[in-house]
């Protein structure tokens, strides 16, 4: 009975502390999208002076003369150089003299490089018709700056980022370039990426953490039954797992060890490491897709050429840099995938400028050597990940498995609670009264029921009702101040009454 009444004394302070916490994550939320909103605001107005000191920190080029540029929205360009010296150029005239007014001391022959903002290439790229020819372009985002490449010419030009030597990005779509670029700077945890091999009678499970080969020292190559793998990546919940295989349409094909090829619905895929928080990246061979750790027909040991060296570099660029090797280019795209995840696809793009032209025949002998070699040569990276907003409030959480928005609330409570600490003990003592020692046959019973009610009373009741307390404990000592001239004044009529009735 004494349970029940507590139930249903708390219940109305639980749907407040509910709807408490949503509003406090949607306030958050509203209050990060000011704070950005602010923040490219401030962003725009000094971007140019970003790109200055930018600027002002590269190294001296001998062989060539460097300085920032901003096209505004009024067709106009402005120029800054190394040392801070500003000039606005509005015609064609004006643009071939920023050089020689800004950089006197030049030589004539010296190649000019541009280093401009992100509002340029995006907003006002038509802008960039008007710069003189043979202009050297790059990008500057954040601490980086990008050389960009220009594919065709006219209307169907497309600009593109050079984020490494073999990695490439189209400067077209904002929001999907910031989120490809965003995933390629994310740090790569070589202990949480697991490389997998799909054989048909493999084991069924998947080790939360990997094995590791006595022989090298790294992770061994996973194991695991090609029609377990979507049940088995809860196992890995939150880890990264690579895969060998060609993808065709809804199918991904593997080749075991031994027998015909396999295939797996890539939906299943996706969705299971959704469910699990899995990034799933899909290493397409342009030959066989024999699987890592097999042997092929010549018994050589299957291996993903190039993936030892990328699985030491520190972020994910540089990894698919080491794995596409030296002289190919690839292009990298990023698509929505779902409110929570971001589809990644590197293709080769050989008709960028200065990329290697590959000839069908020289991939046919290609493929052959890396066959017989025991080498699996990547053509293609499709990759599923989570998106930079779910990854950021991953990484915001202080405990695993709580929402971050739930954590900030039920901490921002705890604070707040402080403030109405004595009427939040008031009520309690109504709700649960303390202990008597003589209703328990022990004193060990006794004193585990009151921690018991001090663990209830701290971490549940106390934010849940801080928000009610804290306002009533305020008004209760606003009343109290306002009113303390007129206790004294009662105070001092009371001492003095009988000394004037005497």
């Amino acid at each position: 009975m004494a349970t029940k009444t507590v139930l249903a004394l708390l219940m109305p302070l639980l749907l407040a502390a509910a709807s408490a916490t949503a509003s406090a994550g949607w306030l958050t939320r509203l209050a990060g999208s000011a704070e950005h909103g602010a923040a490219r605001a401030v962003r725009k107005g000094a971007a140019l002076d970003h790109v200055a000191a930018h600027l002002k920190a590269l190294p001296h080029r001998p062989d060539g003369i460097a300085l920032a540029a901003q096209a505004t929205q009024e067709g106009h360009w402005r120029f800054v150089n190394k040392a801070g010296e500003t000039f606005t150029a509005g015609t064609p005239e004006e643009l071939k003299r920023a050089a020689a007014v800004l950089l006197p001391e030049a030589k004539a022959d010296a190649k000019l490089s541009l280093y401009v903002t992100q509002d340029t290439v995006f907003q006002n790229r038509s802008a960039l018709k008007e710069l003189p020819k043979g202009i050297e372009l790059s990008v500057v985002i954040g601490d980086e700056s990008y050389h960009i490449l220009k594919h065709a010419e006219g209307a169907s030009a497309r600009l593109f980022a050079e984020v490494r030597p073999s990695l490439f990005l189209e400067l077209a779509e904002r929001a999907r370039f910031d989120e490809a670029l965003w995933q390629l700077a994310r740090p790569l945890d070589r202990a949480k990426v697991r490389v997998l091999a799909l054989e048909p009678g493999g084991p069924s499970t998947i080790t939360s953490t990997p094995r590791i080969d006595v022989a090298t020292s790294r992770a061994a190559v996973d194991i695991i039954d090609p029609a377990s793998l979507p049940a088995a990546l809860g196992s890995i919940r939150g880890q990264t797992v690579l895969l060998t295989g060609r993808v065709d349409g809804q199918l991904l094909y593997v080749k075991p060890s031994s027998g015909p090829e396999k295939s797996l619905l890539v939906r299943d895929l996706l969705q299971a490491a959704e469910d699990t928080d899995v990034n799933l990246v899909v290493l397409q061979s342009a030959s066989t897709p024999r699987q890592p750790g097999g042997r092929n027909w010549f018994w050589q040991k299957v291996e993903v050429k190039g993936l030892d060296e990328a699985l030491q570099r520190p972020r994910l660029a540089d990894f698919l840099n080491a794995l596409a090797g030296p002289g190919r280019r690839f292009a990298v795209t990023a698509t929505p995938s779902g409110a929570l995840r971001t589809s990644l696809e590197i293709r080769p793009a050989p008709d960028l400028p200065g990329g290697l032209s590959i000839k069908p025949m020289g991939d046919i002998f290609s493929d052959l050597v890396a066959d017989v070699a025991g080498h699996v040569l990547t053509n293609t990276v499709q990759a599923n990940v989570r998106n930079a907003d779910r990854q950021r409030e991953l990484d915001e959480r202080l405990l695993p498995g709580i929402p971050a928005d739930v954590q900030f609330a039920y901490f921002g409570l705890m604070l707040l609670s402080l403030m109405g600490l004595p009427v939040a003990r008031a009520w309690w003592r109504r709700i649960w009264p303390p202990e008597q020692a003589a209703e328990y046959a022990s004193r060990s019973g006794y004193w585990a029921a009151r921690v018991v009610r001090g663990a209830v009373f701290l971490f549940i009741f106390l934010p849940l009702a801080a928000l009610p307390a804290a306002p009533v404990h305020a008004l209760s000592g606003l009343w109290h101040l306002m009113t303390t001239p007129l206790r004294l004044w009662r105070w001092l009529t009371r001492r003095h009454a009988p000394a004037s009735a005497s």
